[in-house]
């Protein structure tokens, strides 16, 4: 089924996919960084192959997001849909762990945005390297093989919609042969929302950035990313591939079983450690041999209730020892929502004087500026938010949520 064509070129780039605990927090420190705090995009070097012909791209920094846009291109049957991307020079790598955070996409314009990996040749009709990309109105994650500009071969891809008004975690593996490419909620860092996994030996090395790809030929690019990093993995252990219920999934039907994939990567899982905990009991579960791993199901001997919280803990052996996965699903009372941001320089009395804070939608951000002995700050608001990181720029206080 061909959901993505373009008929440039036949591309069908698709769609898009850290455990601080597990297997994505064990390695060196990071090569690079940018949390887009500072204002800039100094450091990276931009991809535009249609600057040339007045279709170049734009490359903002505010808010601490950075937006890559551009136009539509000027003539589609003979250059192809809009394309663009921003690239880290500095480094090479043949391993590498590609991360950044995706939020705010334009839902109306047909594109595919994400990560790209041992990028090189880059340049009209000329680029290669690999792709972990989602496609915003398809809703499909894909890992593609780039030869000249050209997605020739699709690694893998799966479908797993998101909502632009949350923000999500990219983690694209390179190692050897094999391609992962891991989505995860912020508020999660330990278990996966969804995974595409392949292998391809075409190319060894190069560079690694974000980028971004018209899915409709005349159609223009926006979007947005913050918190890239990139690094060498340490040798990439079995792991969790997904769960369902999903992180912080809300069923709206009682929930009949309780499913694991686990994935064999540079190490493998031990069929007969794997362990399995639902709401702090022991769960019984069938396991079975699923590609590139296993597959676990618990079916509970009563649906489980969706309108509650509920906690489920996973954990197997590898070549290296026991791994751990937590998460939790289900609806949870959600905390009372109130109106106004206080600030005070004591916890004691009332919260005053009331501050100037700024909500700003697009960036999904209150700031509020810093001034005089204020420490202490209470939050009150007229939805439900889940904050996400609290941060002091310059004189202002910055609370993101998703």
């Amino acid at each position: 089924m061909n959901r993505s064509t373009c008929p440039w070129n036949g591309l069908r780039i698709g769609g898009l996919a850290l455990s601080l605990l597990g297997p994505l927090g064990t390695g060196p420190l990071m090569a690079q960084t940018d949390d887009f705090n500072d204002g800039n995009d100094t450091g990276w070097s931009h991809y535009e192959p249609l600057n040339a012909f007045g279709a170049g791209g734009s490359y903002q920094v505010s808010g601490g997001l950075y937006r890559l846009s551009a136009p539509g291109s000027p003539a589609p049957e003979l250059m192809g849909p809009q394309r663009i991307g921003s690239l880290r020079p500095e480094k090479t790598y043949t391993r590498a762990r590609v991360q950044a955070e995706i939020t705010g996409w334009r839902t109306d314009i047909n594109q595919a945005f994400g990560l790209i990996g041992r990028a090189a040749n880059l340049g009209l009709g000329t680029t290669e390297g690999y792709t972990y990309n989602y496609n915003s109105v398809s809703g499909y994650h894909q890992l593609n093989l780039v030869q000249n500009e050209q997605a020739t071969r699709q690694v893998n891809e799966s479908p797993f919609p998101l909502n632009p008004a949350h923000r999500y975690r990219m983690v694209f593996q390179l190692a050897g042969s094999i391609l992962m490419g891991q989505l995860y909620s912020t508020t999660n860092a330990s278990i996966p929302l969804h995974t595409v996994a392949g292998m391809d030996e075409n190319f060894s090395q190069g560079l690694s950035g974000v980028f971004a790809f018209a899915l409709t030929a005349d159609h223009a690019l926006d979007t947005r990313f913050d918190n890239y990093a990139a690094d060498v993995p340490s040798p990439l252990r079995a792991t969790v591939r997904d769960a369902s219920p999903a992180v912080g999934e809300s069923p709206t039907e009682p929930i009949a079983s309780v499913t694991v994939r686990l994935a064999d990567l540079e190490t493998s899982v031990n069929p007969g450690s794997v362990r399995l905990e639902v709401d702090g009991k022991t769960a019984d579960f069938e396991l079975a041999e699923a590609p590139m791993g296993y597959r676990v199901v618990h079916t509970p001997s009563k649906p489980l209730d969706p309108k509650t919280g509920h906690k489920a803990r996973i954990a197997f052996e590898d070549e290296t020892g026991l791994q751990t996965f937590e998460w939790i699903f289900g609806a949870p009372e959600p905390p009372a929502p109130a109106t106004v941001l206080l600030a005070s320089d004591t916890l004691a009395g009332p919260a005053a004087p009331v501050t100037d804070a700024r909500l700003d939608p697009a960036t999904r951000t209150f700031r509020l500026p810093l001034s005089g002995t204020a420490r202490f700050f209470r939050l009150t608001d007229t939805q439900t938010r889940r904050w996400v990181r609290t941060q002091i720029q310059a004189d202002q206080l910055v609370l993101t949520y998703e």
